[in-house]
Formats: structure tokens, sequence, C-alpha cells
């Protein structure tokens, strides 16, 4: 049986919109306004949905977490974009996720 995702809160922003692959990357808006919601599994996986409807853009971007003895969760890992954005991050500590590692290792 097929575990079912929580909708756990959304986030809404206007932010410049990039298209990002092994080649670099590319400005596809200057300001966009994107919507993003996150989804906890039971597990210690999740994901965020982001749409960017004006431009036609969806991501479904996967999450892994630690997960310590009191249920708080840690972002080890995450699928779908080349770089996390950082609103990706925000809205997760918004819902009590630490994502401080993870920021840290995307700064480098």
């Amino acid at each position: 049986m097929e575990q079912e995702a929580q909708s756990i809160g959304t986030l809404e922003f206007t932010s410049p919109i990039n298209m990002e692959g092994t080649w670099g990357q590319r400005n596809l808006a200057e300001k966009a306004k994107s919507k993003m919601e996150l989804f906890f599994y039971t597990d210690n996986t999740g994901y965020i949905e982001w749409d960017v409807s004006e431009l036609d853009i969806y991501e479904t971007i996967g999450l892994t977490f630690a997960i310590d003895p009191k249920g708080k969760r840690t972002l080890t890992d995450y699928d779908g974009v080349m770089t996390l954005p950082d609103q990706a991050m925000d809205l997760l500590e918004k819902h009590g996720v630490d994502c401080k590692e993870m920021r840290q290792s995307l700064e480098d």
C-alpha cells in the first residue's frame, strides 16, 4: 500500500528564475511568482511541489531527512533540481527542518 503524503505548508514569493544543467545556467525571468508546497511522508522523506505558472514550469523536489529521537528533521539530501533554492530551505526551516548543514554545503 502506497503511503500518503501530508501537506505541511506553502510559501509564495517572487524571484528570478534560472534554468540549470551540467552546461551551466540561463536566466528565464528576472521576476516571476512562485508557489512551493511542502509535503512529508511518515518515513524520512518528503517533497516540495514548485509551481511557476506564468512560465509553465513545475518541479518536484525530493527530500531526505535524518530524524532524531525527538522527531526533529534535518535535511540530508534533495533531488530533482541542480541547486536547492534558498526559498525551499526557508519553507523547510519555517516548519522546523534543520537546513544549516545543507545551506553551508551549497555555499561552498
